[in-house]
């Protein structure tokens, strides 16, 4: 090979670890909950506190129903048992058992209401558990699909790691070291073919001279423009 094809076989490397990096990077930030499944559990965590809620308030009604309740059959017992013959205290009891149910009939009322509610209540506590339930399951394919996807990419930086180390070993350091200030210089590309008497980096058209000396395997020849190290593949 010539010595700018050795730098492009290191650079083609380079390009691969760094992808690689990079996408392992990308997985160990996208490992743990995420925000649609942290939402998920608030939605279903305030469904079940309000669902709690609708349910206390239905037992204190369907309690206070039963108390009117018993109050007005303790007065309608006492009404038409008998018992009282007065007709202006018949008169007060009756009043008072209209009043106990006409109570009893807006708490009723009010049961019923909060029956509704609590029926609408567990029916959203359904859907939102299963929306929690298909979005767990989505999440645990996805954390087992990037476990799997690091466990691949893991090795296979060592691999490229160690290829680096053998074929910078391989390159003569002034020219490595050239290869390392221009790849920062350019965004991790310091060499770049020629095509059609165009640096491909740069994408100008070379001069005659300077294609003349790139095809040469024993020059180290850089673009007059981007500076890249040309090589011909």
């Amino acid at each position: 090979m010539t010595v700018a094809a050795d730098l492009f076989a290191l650079q083609e490397t380079d390009i691969a670890l760094d992808s690689a990096l990079a996408r392992l990077d990308e997985t160990e930030n996208q490992l743990g909950e995420t925000e649609e499944l942290t939402s998920a559990r608030a939605w279903l965590e305030a469904a079940t506190e309000f669902l709690r809620q609708l349910k206390s308030s239905q037992s204190d009604l369907e309690f206070e129903a039963d108390e009117v309740r018993a109050k007005a059959g303790t007065v309608e017992t006492k009404l038409y048992g008998g018992e009282i013959t007065d007709s202006r205290e018949l008169s007060d009891f009756d009043a008072d058992l209209q009043s106990l149910k006409n109570n009893l009939r807006t708490r009723e009322d009010a049961l019923l209401a909060s029956l509704e509610q609590t029926e609408d209540g567990e029916a959203a506590m359904a859907r939102i558990q299963a929306a929690l339930t298909d979005i767990e399951a989505r999440w645990k394919a996805a954390q087992a699909h990037l476990q799997a996807e690091q466990a691949d990419l893991k090795p296979e930086i060592e691999r490229l790691r160690a290829l680096r180390e053998e074929q910078a070993a391989a390159t003569d350091r002034a020219w490595l070291s050239l290869y390392d200030i221009l790849r920062g210089r350019r965004d991790g590309f310091a060499v770049a073919t020629v095509e059609r008497s165009m640096c491909q980096g740069c994408r100008i058209t070379l001069p005659r001279n300077i294609i003349q000396k790139a095809r040469n395997p024993r020059e180290l020849v850089q673009c007059v423009s981007c500076e890249r190290i040309l090589v011909f593949v």
